[in-house]
C-alpha cells in the first residue's frame, strides 16, 4: 500500500496553541480506563461514565475495579451512580439507549479485580433515578465496544472486540455481534475475526446508508492487521488490507469536507514504533494512507473534533513518547493546503497511556473541552489521574441551522428520509453530521434516535408502523447541535392527500396555483436550502416572479400534513 506523507505546517506554535484550564470535579482517579460522554437524561448537558480501576485505600496500589457515572450540573461533574461491585477495567464502556425509552443505558466490558479469571460484560438500564444491572455476561479485555444500528431498524445494536478465554480453545480474538431485537439481544459469536489491543469503528464509508467496518490490532496467531469491510446488502465483505498494526486507536471525521468520512489512526507498527496516519476516503470507501511524520507516541488514544473552532475537524492524541514521557498533542487541519499543524496545548496536565482522551463541549459554550485520564509519569509515584479541562479560547462559534426541507418516502416497510437546507457559520455543509429522531407520536423518539453522517437515511420498520413523526438536528465539527427542525410526518393519510394535490403550471415564471384540498401554508426553498419570501394568496396562488431561474422545493401544509413538491422557475 502506497503511503503519502503529510508535511506538518511550520507555523509558530504560539500562534496556534490551544489554552485550557482545569475544572475541579468529584471524579476519582482511574487506572486503565475508558470513558464515554453523552446526555443521559435529556437535560442538554453532557454526562460522563468511566470504566477503570482505582486505589481504594490510597496506599499507592490500584486494587479495585470501579465504574461510575458523573452528572454534569453545568459547572462541574458530580458522582451520580456507581455501577456496583462487579465493575471492569482494561476494557470499554458506552452509553446507549437499548430500549428506546429516551434514557441512555450503559454497556461495559473488561476485567474485574473481583474475578480475574473471568472477563465480564454488563448491561445497565437507566431507570431515571439510577442504573439497574440487567445482564451479566462473558466479556473481553484489551479491546473495545461500539454501538450502532447495523440493520437500519431503529434499534441500537453493539459489538465487542478483544480477547476472550474459551474453554478448550484458549485465548481467542473475535468480534462478537449483539443484535437488538427490541426485547433483548441475539448474539453472533465470532461474527468476524477480532483483534487484541486494537480498535474498530462502524461508519458509512461510501454513503450508501449501510454501515461499513474498519478494524485494526493483533488478530489470532499474533498477526497484526488493519482491514476495511464494506457492507454489501447486510454482509460485511473484506475489501482492503490497509496495513499491519500491532495495536492502536482510531476515530473518524470528514477532514477535507468532501462528504466522505476519513479515519485517523494512532498506534504501533510491526516494528513497535509509534505510528500516526490519516486514512483519506476516496469516495468509494477505499482508504489512502497519509502518514504523519511526528515523534513517537505509544500507548496512545485519539479523538476527532474542531479543536480551534475554524469549522474543520482536527484531532487530539495523547500517550507516551520514546522516552516514556507523557505527551498530549493536537493536529489542526488546514483546508487550503490539506495538511495538519502539530501543536502542544497549554494548560493540560501531561498524562500518558494507557488511559483515554475525550473531546466534549462540557459547558455548552460551543468550544471543545478535554477529558483526560492516564499516568503522571513525571511523578515518582506514577499515579494515574483523571481530569477535565475547559477550553479558554474566545473564538466565537454559532450553533448550526437545522435542515429546512424534510422529505420522507415510504416504499413497503422502508422509510427513506432526506433533508436539506442545514448550514453553519464555519463548518462546511458537507462535513455536518445529523441526529435523526423518529417516533410513533409527535415529539417522540421511540422508533429511532441516533447520529448519521449523511443528509439522508433509511429505516426498515415493522409492517405495523404506517405513520412516523420525525425531525433532524444538525451537528457541526465542534459537536454543537442545532435546534430541531420542524417536525415532518408521513402516513396513509399523506398518500391520499398527496394524490389529490397538484401545482400548476410547472415550470412557471409568474405565478403558480395549488389545486386540491385547502392549503394553510406555503414555503419555498432554493436547492441550497435558502427560504424564499413568498405569500399564499386567497385563490391558493403564489407569486414567483421575483425568483431567479432554477429548481426549488415547495412545502405545502394541508390538514396538518406536509406535502413536498419540486418547482421549476423559468
Amino acid at each position: 500500500m502506497k503511503r503519502i506523507c503529510i508535511l506538518l505546517s511550520m507555523l509558530p506554535v504560539g500562534l496556534i496553541a490551544q489554552d485550557y484550564t482545569e475544572i475541579q470535579t468529584g471524579m476519582k482517579n482511574f487506572y486503565y480506563g475508558a470513558a464515554d460522554a453523552a446526555d443521559m437524561d435529556g437535560d442538554g448537558k453532557l454526562d460522563i461514565v468511566i470504566n477503570g480501576a482505582i486505589d481504594s485505600d490510597s496506599d499507592g496500589n490500584v486494587d479495585s475495579s470501579f465504574n461510575e457515572v458523573y452528572k454534569n450540573n453545568g459547572t462541574s461533574l458530580v458522582p451520580y451512580a456507581n455501577l456496583g461491585v462487579n465493575a471492569t477495567h482494561l476494557g470499554d464502556i458506552k452509553f446507549m439507549d437499548f430500549n428506546n425509552d429516551g434514557l441512555l443505558d450503559i454497556i461495559s466490558t473488561g476485567l474485574s479485580y473481583n474475578d480475574v479469571v473471568n472477563y465480564k460484560h454488563y448491561r445497565f438500564r437507566n431507570t431515571g433515578t439510577g442504573f439497574l444491572k440487567e445482564a451479566d455476561l462473558a466479556g473481553k479485555i484489551y479491546g473495545s465496544l461500539e454501538t450502532f444500528d447495523f440493520n437500519n431498524d431503529g434499534k441500537i445494536d453493539y459489538a465487542l472486540n478483544g480477547t476472550q478465554y474459551v474453554e478448550g480453545a484458549g485465548f481467542i480474538n473475535n468480534l462478537d455481534f449483539y443484535e437488538n431485537t427490541g426485547t433483548g439481544f441475539n448474539l453472533t459469536k465470532g461474527w468476524l475475526p477480532g483483534t487484541q489491543n486494537g480498535s474498530f469503528k462502524f461508519v458509512d464509508l461510501n454513503n450508501d446508508h449501510l454501515l461499513d467496518l474498519v478494524i485494526l490490532g493483533v488478530a489470532d496467531g499474533d498477526t497484526p492487521v488493519g482491514k476495511v469491510y464494506i457492507n454489501q446488502a447486510g454482509t460485511l465483505t473484506l475489501t482492503q488490507d490497509f496495513m499491519s498494526i500491532t495495536g492502536g486507536k482510531m476515530d473518524f471525521a470528514d477532514f477535507n469536507a468532501d462528504g466522505y468520512q476519513d479515519i485517523v489512526v494512532t498506534g504501533q507498527d510491526t516494528s513497535y514504533s509509534g505510528f500516526l496516519a490519516v486514512l483519506m476516503n476516496d469516495g468509494t470507501g477505499h482508504l489512502n494512507i497519509q502518514q504523519i511524520n511526528v515523534d513517537e507516541i505509544a500507548d496512545s488514544s485519539v479523538m476527532t473534533g474542531d479543536v480551534n473552532n475554524d469549522g474543520y475537524y482536527d484531532f487530539i492524541v495523547y500517550g507516551n513518547d520514546e522516552n516514556n514521557d507523557a505527551v498530549v498533542k493536537t493536529f489542526l487541519y488546514h483546508p487550503l493546503n490539506h495538511n495538519f499543524t502539530e501543536s502542544i496545548p497549554t494548560g493540560l496536565h501531561a498524562l500518558g497511556g494507557p488511559g483515554f482522551v475525550n473531546l466534549l463541549d462540557f459547558d455548552n459554550d460551543h468550544r471543545l473541552d478535554v477529558l483526560l485520564s492516564g499516568f503522571d509519569w513525571a511523578d515518582p509515584g506514577m499515579p494515574s489521574l483523571t481530569k477535565i479541562f475547559k477550553n479558554t479560547s474566545t473564538e466565537v462559534n454559532m450553533k448550526p441551522a437545522p435542515p429546512a426541507v424534510l422529505n420522507v418516502i415510504k416504499t413497503g416497510n422502508r422509510f427513506n428520509f432526506s433533508w436539506s437546507g442545514a448550514s453553519d457559520d464555519k463548518t462546511p455543509v458537507n462535513a455536518l453530521r445529523y441526529e435523526i429522531k423518529v417516533g410513533s407520536t409527535p415529539g417522540a423518539g421511540n422508533i429511532a434516535k441516533y447520529i448519521v453522517t449523511t443528509p439522508s437515511w433509511f429505516l426498515d420498520l415493522d409492517p405495523s408502523i404506517q405513520k412516523v413523526y420525525w425531525s433532524v438536528r444538525s451537528i457541526d465539527a465542534s459537536k454543537v447541535f442545532s435546534d430541531a427542525s420542524a417536525q415532518n410526518t408521513l402516513g396513509t393519510r399523506d398518500m391520499t392527500i398527496d394524490n389529490l394535490v397538484s401545482m400548476y403550471p410547472n415550470p412557471a415564471s409568474e405565478k403558480v396555483f395549488i389545486k386540491g384540498d385547502k392549503v394553510s401554508g406555503v414555503e419555498i426553498y432554493s436547492i441550497d436550502g435558502r427560504k424564499q419570501n413568498v405569500v399564499l394568496n386567497n385563490d391558493q396562488s403564489v407569486n414567483i416572479s421575483h425568483l431567479t431561474k432554477g429548481a426549488y422545493v415547495v412545502k405545502l401544509k394541508i390538514k396538518n400534513e406536509i406535502i413536498i413538491r419540486k418547482l421549476m422557475v423559468k
